[in-house]
Order: C-alpha cells, then sequence, then structure tokens
C-alpha cells in the first residue's frame, strides 16, 4: 500500500483578542458603552475613568503608553457643540409602549388607509408581554379583508422596536430575533422551529444526529438561543425613559455637519502612578505588559467606534440625502452590503455598528436600524420588501392546485420569471417563518 500526502493551502482569517474587543465595544449602544467602561476599569488599575467635563487630550495618552498615536484622531472627525443639551432634545418621554409602537408607524411608507388601521388595531391588542392578543382571523373578517393582507400587516409590526414585539407565541418571539440578526447561526431557526424543547434540555447529541453537523456548533447555536432576550413586558418597557441619539446631524450654514453626542461619556485614561509603579518592576513586569495592553484596546477601541459610525454617517449623507432633508417618505432601499461595500468593511461590522443606535435629524430622531430596508433585488435593479416577497410566496401557496403543490423549487423559478431574484433556500426559509409546511406536508394533508 502507498501512502500520499496531499497539502493544500487555505486562507483563514484568525481575531486577534484585541480586534474582538473592538468589535465588542463598536456594537454598543452609548449607555451600553458608559457601563462597559466602567466594568473594565474596575478591574484594570492602570485605567482612571473620569466625569464627563475631564477630558484628557488622546494623543497624550498614547504618549503616556509610549505607542505613537492615529494620525485620524478624535479631533479630526468629532466636531464639538458645548451648546448641545441631551434633555432639551426631548426624544422620547415617558409614554405607554402602545403610543411607542403608534409613533413607528409613520416611518414606513405606502400604508393604505385600511392598512393603517389594521396596524393600529394590532399594536392595541398587544397583551402585557407585547404578544399579539387576537386571531388573525377575527382581524381580517372585522376589517372585510383577507387573513394573507392581515399577515403581512403583522409581520411589519414584528420589525417595530423593541425586537420581538407582535409575536403571537414564544417560539415566534425568539425567531424574530433570529431574523433581524445578521450574525445569527445558521441552524438557529432550524432548532427554535422544530427542535426547541431538545434545545432547553441540551440534547446536543440528538440535535447533532438530526442536523448532521458537528458537536461544537450545536453548543455553540444551542448557546446562542439560551442568550436570546428574554420576554419584555409592559412595565419592564415603560421603566425606559429616555433614548439618546449616539450621532446628530444638523446643518450650518448650508453644509451637514455630523456630530458624535459622546459628551456624557466618562473620560477614559491611563494612571501615571500605576505606570511608574509598575513598569520598571521586574516583579510585576507580565501583568504591567497585560494590563496596559487591555487598558490600550480600549481606548483604542472607543477611539475606532467613534471613527466607524463617523464614516458610516458621512456615507448615509451621500446616499441619503433626501432623506436628510425631507424625512422618511424619501428614504431609498439600502441594505447593509451597499454600505458595507462603500465603506471596503464587512457586513457584519455595519450590523455591529447600528445596533441599537439612533440619530438625530432635523424632522426627528430614529433608529439606524430603520434607515436599511431588507429586501431583494428585482429583474429592474430596484428592491422589492420582504414583506412583498413572503406575501407574494404566500399567494401562490394559496392558489396552488392542492393534489399537486408547488415544490420550493417551483416557486423559485414563478418569482425569478417575475423579476425577483431569489433562491430556493430563501423560499424555503420565507415558507417556514410563515409556518407553512413544505409540498409534501401538503400534498399529504389534502389527501388526509
Amino acid at each position: 500500500m502507498q501512502m500520499m500526502i496531499n497539502t493544500s493551502q487555505q486562507v483563514t482569517q484568525v481575531l486577534t483578542a484585541q480586534l474582538m474587543q473592538h468589535l465588542e465595544i463598536l456594537q454598543y449602544s452609548s449607555n451600553e458603552l458608559e457601563q462597559y467602561i466602567y466594568e473594565k476599569a474596575n478591574e484594570n488599575p492602570l485605567l482612571i475613568v473620569e466625569d464627563a467635563k475631564v477630558k484628557k487630550n488622546y494623543e497624550e495618552i498614547m504618549k503616556l503608553a509610549s505607542i505613537p498615536s492615529n494620525p485620524t484622531s478624535r479631533k479630526a472627525y468629532t466636531p464639538h457643540d458645548p451648546s448641545f443639551n441631551f434633555i432639551e432634545m426631548q426624544l422620547a418621554q415617558k409614554e405607554s409602549y402602545e403610543n411607542y409602537l403608534l409613533e413607528q408607524i409613520p416611518l414606513h411608507k405606502n400604508l393604505s388607509p385600511i392598512d393603517l388601521k389594521i396596524l393600529t388595531f394590532l399594536i392595541q391588542s398587544l397583551d402585557e408581554r407585547l404578544f399579539l392578543d387576537v386571531d388573525l382571523t377575527v382581524v381580517a373578517h372585522q376589517f372585510k379583508t383577507t387573513y394573507a393582507h392581515v399577515e403581512v400587516l403583522l409581520q411589519l409590526l414584528q420589525t417595530f422596536e423593541p425586537i420581538g414585539v407582535g409575536a403571537r407565541n414564544f417560539k415566534e418571539y425568539l425567531l424574530i430575533q433570529v431574523d433581524q440578526d445578521l450574525l445569527a447561526p445558521a441552524l438557529a431557526i432550524p432548532f427554535i422551529s422544530n427542535d426547541l424543547e431538545l434545545v432547553s434540555t441540551q440534547s446536543f447529541k440528538q440535535l447533532s444526529r438530526k442536523y448532521k453537523c458537528k458537536m461544537d456548533e450545536v453548543k455553540k447555536t444551542v448557546a446562542y438561543i439560551q442568550r436570546l432576550k428574554p420576554i419584555v413586558t409592559e412595565d419592564q418597557f415603560e421603566k425606559i425613559p429616555y433614548v439618546f441619539p449616539d450621532v446628530e446631524v444638523k446643518q450650518v450654514e448650508g453644509e451637514w455637519i455630523v456630530l458624535l453626542n459622546d459628551h456624557h461619556l466618562p473620560s477614559v485614561s491611563i494612571n501615571e502612578s500605576y505606570v511608574r509603579l509598575l513598569k520598571n518592576d521586574a516583579n510585576h513586569k507580565y501583568y504591567y505588559k497585560q494590563s496596559m495592553k487591555d487598558a490600550l484596546a480600549l481606548i483604542q477601541g472607543i477611539e475606532q467606534r467613534d471613527k466607524t459610525i463617523y464614516e458610516l454617517i458621512r456615507m448615509l449623507l451621500e446616499i441619503q440625502a433626501d432623506f436628510f432633508s425631507t424625512g422618511m417618505e424619501a428614504l431609498k432601499p439600502m441594505r447593509l452590503k451597499d454600505i458595507a461595500d462603500q465603506l471596503h468593511v464587512h457586513e457584519s461590522t455595519i450590523s455591529r455598528a447600528i445596533r441599537g443606535k439612533y440619530i438625530q435629524v432635523p424632522h426627528g430622531i430614529y433608529a439606524l436600524q430603520s434607515l436599511f430596508t431588507k429586501g431583494l433585488i428585482n429583474a429592474s435593479g430596484k428592491m422589492d420588501s420582504v414583506i412583498y416577497v413572503k406575501k407574494r410566496i404566500k399567494q401562490l401557496i394559496e392558489n396552488e392546485n392542492k393534489q399537486r403543490p408547488l415544490a420550493d423549487q417551483h416557486i423559485t423559478q414563478i418569482l425569478c420569471e417575475e423579476g425577483i431574484q431569489i433562491s430556493r433556500r430563501t423560499v424555503a426559509k420565507y415558507r417556514e417563518e410563515m409556518n407553512i409546511v413544505s409540498s409534501f406536508n401538503r400534498v399529504h394533508d389534502s389527501v388526509v
């Protein structure tokens, strides 16, 4: 027997601990970042967290650490407005969850008068968990429309904040969270849809056998599902008194100015006393080195976060100029990928940059995530919304020959012929999200 050794080259990206910390900091809102700063300061004696009014220059910190500062410093891209006052913004007074949701309706265009009435009724039919407490058949009958019409509007409601609003049950509540997370594991949806009981009992071996995947992938997916947000109740929701925008865009003498609203954040610097104490102490050389490395990772991570957000907003100003001048009615279809390609970064970076963050513009304050339209590019180059595509899939299935149901591949072909560029896998995903069984099971049900 002849033994042969085959070699191959493979390019992989290894995330350093510093890069991972930078990505973690990027996804934090201002409030979350403030808490994270204090947590890191408690762990690291080299860090000093000072009142927001006491700001130490970034270059001074880098000089103290004997590291050259980044040419693109905070001063270069963070205009400062001393007159800025968070209280005066009055983004969100302490209102009920119902009013909060109703205020999000105008952010969505092309809703007919009947759509607005149904959407308002659905919001008013939420229980204390923000789950839907009315059957869609009843709603369709009351407004003299179809079940599919009401379901499309429910799917729109389920894109509102807080994430998970409008779910009809706990399983759907989890699925909504997964659907809005670009970084969700691929197996999260089938695990939740079909085997939530196995997930709850951590039956790793059974899940591994059923889905023919590695144990590490199963454990990672189960851990992800267990970290999803718990149910929000009305009481918990009303305890949130204000939402502060992370960035403000306004016009000054005809020019758009971007202001990063980080004035309220604590200032982070290096403790000079500890540096002198530990730097030349041979017994604490390793400890000093690690502490300084962690401290700089935090400071540089905050700096990088500000830079990324600033560059993102500047790009939005170019792409969505009409939105900043007019409002949501002028918003153009836009995907994470569109911005990622322009900034030469990965989509996940943009996803982290907009997570939980708000922008203040002359005509209001919006969640950054609401400026991105989920959709599919059609043959004309325009974008069809996911809501429209799901509605079309549902229509095709409702009108199919019950003895010969349409397979996912056949539905894909029909949609492609209509100009909607979509894969069979995406069709299957949307079908499962609408709780529609496969063509095999549909023909079986019709026979029974």
